[in-house]
């Protein structure tokens, strides 16, 4: 209550409440949400996955269809891992 009285950054308040409550799972009696991470933790690493994405984004704007002969492994391992979910 804290945190939602001092601010109304949805960001802050969703930072705080996974922070209180968890990810959840999907099966069971804990919060639903997201799922763990296999590589990250969302409350350790939150600095790291900032910047990764910031390097994301700025791949993105540089090549958004990861065309440049830089980004082929990066546009396969994509293709591979979301292509029935990608819209273009």
């Amino acid at each position: 209550m804290k945190v939602i009285s001092e601010t109304n950054d949805g960001f802050v308040i969703s930072e705080k409440d996974l922070q209180l409550r968890g990810t959840g799972e999907f099966f069971g009696t804990k919060q639903h949400g997201i799922p763990e991470f296999k590589i990250a933790n969302l409350f350790e690493d939150v600095a790291m996955l900032k910047q990764v994405q910031g390097v994301a984004l700025e791949i993105i704007d540089k090549d958004p269809l990861l065309e440049s002969k830089e980004n082929v492994l990066l546009k396969k391992l994509v293709d591979d891992k979301f292509k029935s979910r990608i819209e273009i």
